[in-house]
């Protein structure tokens, strides 16, 4: 079969067309302005948002099927409004409304598409408390540091995301983002029930939950952060009392020529109904050597069920530059392997290629990316499987 479907293949002049557009172009228009409201007392109401879409051919290794116009899960659609006033000479508040809308989703849980649901049920366009990302109250002091109440970024969520390589919007350590919800065939022909999402996870701590949440100020570019939650947007009543707790430590600096980034964050999650507490450890690190664009980044990380140990790790080498006047180009090329992830003694590896354009004057990132899957377990051989994805993430 054909490794492009015929809908994509017509989508192909149409990505070939912009770009030879932009490279002919001698003059850009201004950025886009800000859309915000500042007042008199120097408060600022503002929107903001992003839209990121793109072609998807995903082939199991037997069968091929493209998805037109899929959200890229890697960073998802969202639209928001801040509110950002000064309470005094001391502190600053910030206060955060925003909503994700991906109901045609690469890795959506929720509205799975692949061979056997290539649409989306219409439940799936219903907003729902899955749609709420932030409600969240931010009080920052220079002095005290930064207190959190509401629903958001636990201290642990994103830690495994330390990343340079300027490819993130396509391309990072949640490899399942690009085809989470595709299946998995195996070698026999049978297509199977296991998502991609299944056995390749990057345990990003405890996400986002209703939490309160404290960060230090920075030490030497040190940052400490705890929270403690529970999942209460949940749609699962079982989990929603669930108390969550977790740390994380973050440093970023500069060395001469280097820019260096890392976090670590440990987490646990205390399960009422079945007595059992899940922990993660995870950590990333990131270089980057400006002269040259050059850049590298390494994750890991564990997660104990009490039923299961589950472990991978990452790596990605890229290259950030200017070879164009219309914007930054980043190259990437990456590596993740996991182990007992699917299951006790299932084996995950991905490898991944990227190109990011960025046309700054249109306030948009053109991306394209090709990954592979191969995954196994002790009792059943899969075939392997890749995805090609191109689009583009215009945010303002």
């Amino acid at each position: 079969m054909p490794i492009l479907s015929k809908t994509t293949v017509a989508a192909l002049p149409l990505v070939a067309l912009t770009v030879a557009a932009l490279a002919g172009s001698t003059a850009l228009a201004d950025p886009l302005p800000k859309v915000e409201k500042k007042f008199a007392n120097g408060s600022v109401l503002r929107f903001y948002g992003q839209i990121n879409k793109g072609f998807l051919n995903y082939d199991d290794g037997q069968v091929s099927e493209s998805y037109n116009f899929i959200d890229n899960q890697n960073s998802n659609t969202r639209f928001g409004l801040t509110y950002n006033s000064k309470i005094n000479d001391q502190w600053d508040y910030l206060g955060t409304l925003e909503i994700q809308y991906f109901p045609y989703s690469t890795n959506n849980s929720a509205a799975p598409i692949n061979l056997r649901t290539p649409q989306p049920p219409a439940s799936a366009y219903e907003f729902t408390n899955a749609n709420i990302r932030q409600l969240d109250n931010r009080f920052t002091s220079k002095e005290y540091g930064v207190f959190y109440l509401g629903q958001g970024n636990m201290a642990s969520n994103d830690t495994v995301k330390v990343d340079f390589s300027g490819t993130t919007v396509i391309a990072g350590v949640a490899v399942a983002d690009t085809a989470g919800t595709q299946l998995l065939r195996q070698s026999n022909g049978t297509l199977s029930s296991v998502q991609i999402r299944n056995a390749f996870n990057d345990y990003n701590g405890l996400g986002r939950k209703v939490r309160v949440r404290y960060d230090s100020p920075s030490f030497n570019g040190f940052v400490f952060r705890t929270s403690y939650g529970q999942d209460q947007l949940s749609s699962n009543p079982a989990v929603q009392d669930n108390p969550l707790y977790d740390v994380a430590l973050a440093y970023t600096g500069e060395t001469g020529d280097f820019k260096y980034g890392a976090q670590a964050s440990y987490s646990w999650n205390d399960n009422k109904s079945t007595n059992l507490t899940t922990t993660i450890m995870n950590g990333s690190a990131s270089v980057l050597h400006s002269p040259t664009g050059l850049n590298f980044t390494v994750a890991t990380a564990g997660q104990n069920t009490q039923v299961r140990e589950s472990s991978y790790w990452y790596v990605k080498g890229g290259w950030l530059g200017d070879v164009v006047s219309w914007g930054k180009t980043a190259v990437s090329v990456d590596y993740y392997s996991g182990s007992d992830i699917q299951s006790a003694g299932s084996e995950s590896e991905s490898t991944g290629l990227a190109l990011v354009q960025n046309v700054t004057d249109w306030n948009t990132e053109f991306w394209i990316t090709y990954r592979n899957y191969d995954f196994s377990t002790t009792k059943v051989a899969y075939d392997s499987s890749n995805a090609l994805f191109f689009g583009a993430r215009f945010r303002f």
